[in-house]
């Protein structure tokens, strides 16, 4: 790989980071906000709310150029859009370590990453995901999964589909039934859907349990900021990472 395409690949990385916290940023104001979207209006100051200029928004470089302030009204800025994008860059450094040469794979894999940040991140702050998103996903598993078995048969990427979405309805019917409440949200059903597109039926077992595990942890530490609603779409989405990274990376798939 040369030093020209390691490098856009890192700028790519940035950029696609720095979206993915105006997409973590928006998503929330966009329900209760007619006159946001993810395009409109341009990137703003959260304090001052004046419209930023593009030599603010440059990635990391920006924040650390303004030594983490707003340039209008000097108010600090959350240091976790710095962040966002450093985790991205660092998910692309280890991908590309993973596959020396360079191939579509990498952009898919990153992508993939990236949806599943976006949304782990949601429902942890706030207790939502993404339906957009998680069409995507289902989309983005069932193709890749159809023109080159990319993880898994597209047999069994079709299998994932329904037995990931009928899975984690019926367990919430059952609790309704039980309890006259919803226990796990629609977005959730869809989400843990997608893990079954992308890396088929066989894969959902694990993931469940993984992304289970992570959602209690996280309930038990934050219990006062949960009170009675557990983020399984963040575990869900965590536990597709983690799988990724143990059985397919390291070949114990």
């Amino acid at each position: 790989m040369t030093i020209d395409l390691f490098i856009y690949l890192s700028l790519f990385a940035l950029a696609v980071g720095s979206f993915a916290g105006v997409f973590i940023y928006r998503l929330p104001l966009m329900e209760n906000n007619k006159d946001i979207n993810l395009i409109r209006p341009r990137s703003f100051c959260p304090s001052c709310k004046r419209q930023l200029k593009i030599s603010m928004i440059i990635p990391i470089f920006s924040f650390l150029f303004l030594r983490g302030q707003c340039g209008y009204c000097q108010e600090k800025i959350e240091p976790i859009y710095i962040v966002h994008e450093l985790i991205h860059l660092l998910v692309m450094l280890f991908i590309l370590s993973v596959y020396v040469s360079f191939n579509s794979s990498i952009i898919f894999i990153f992508l993939l990453f990236s949806i599943f940040y976006i949304q782990s991140i949601l429902d942890y702050r706030h207790l939502m995901l993404s339906i957009s998103l998680n069409i995507l996903l289902i989309l983005m598993g069932l193709t890749i999964n159809y023109y080159l078995n990319f993880f898994t048969s597209f047999e069994e990427s079709m299998l994932g589909v329904a037995v990931g979405y009928s899975f984690l309805w019926a367990i919430n019917a059952l609790y309704f039934w039980l309890r006259k409440r919803v226990g796990i949200g629609s977005g959730d059903f869809l989400l843990f859907s997608g893990c079954g597109a992308v890396f088929g039926v066989l894969a959902l077992g694990p993931i469940l349990l993984i992304g289970s595990a992570i959602a209690l942890l996280i309930y038990t530490v934050k219990k006062q900021k949960f009170t009675q609603q557990i983020p399984l779409g963040s575990g869900i989405a965590a536990g597709a990472i983690i799988y990724y990274i143990i059985f397919v990376v390291t070949g114990l798939l």
